[in-house]
C-alpha cells in the first residue's frame, strides 16, 4: 500500500508536486463534490491531498483541504505544493534526515507493467 501511495507523488502520478527533494513521501489525493444544502443539489468541490513521511519510517501526515476552491479543483495539483512547503518545513525542523533508501518503481498502467513483465523475462533468460 505505502508503495503505491508513493507513486501518487511522482512524475506520473496525480501530486508530483507534493514531492520532496531527498525524501520519500506518499499520499492521497481526493476531490469531492460539495453538497449545497439550499437545492440538494451539487455544487462546487472539496479538493484535498493528505500525505506522510518519510514514506520508508513515518513520522508526520499532513492533510490539507481546501473548501470550495475557485478554477482548477483537483487535489493532487491544489493540495500537493501546500503539502511539500509544510511536510519540507516540519522535516527540517524536527531534524529528520532525508532518506537513504531508494524507490522501487511500481507500474501505473498496463502499458508499464507489460514493459516491466518483458524486462523481467529478459533477465531471467
Amino acid at each position: 500500500m505505502r508503495m503505491m501511495m508513493e507513486t501518487v507523488v511522482s512524475a506520473q502520478g496525480t501530486a508530483p508536486t507534493a514531492a520532496i527533494a531527498g525524501y520519500r513521501v506518499a499520499g492521497k489525493t481526493g476531490t469531492a463534490q460539495r453538497i449545497d444544502d439550499t437545492c440538494g443539489c451539487y455544487r462546487g468541490y472539496t479538493a484535498s491531498f493528505i500525505g506522510f513521511a518519510p514514506a520508508d519510517k513515518p513520522a508526520y501526515v499532513i492533510n490539507v483541504t481546501i473548501q470550495d476552491p475557485k478554477g482548477m479543483h483537483w487535489g493532487g495539483a491544489l493540495g500537493g505544493p501546500v503539502f511539500k512547503e509544510v511536510m519540507s518545513f516540519v522535516l527540517q525542523s524536527q531534524g529528520i534526515a532525508p532518506t537513504q533508501e531508494k524507490v522501487k518503481k511500481v507500474a501505473l498502467n498496463e502499458a508499464q507493467l507489460n514493459a516491466q513483465k518483458k524486462v523481467l523475462r529478459a533477465q531471467a533468460n
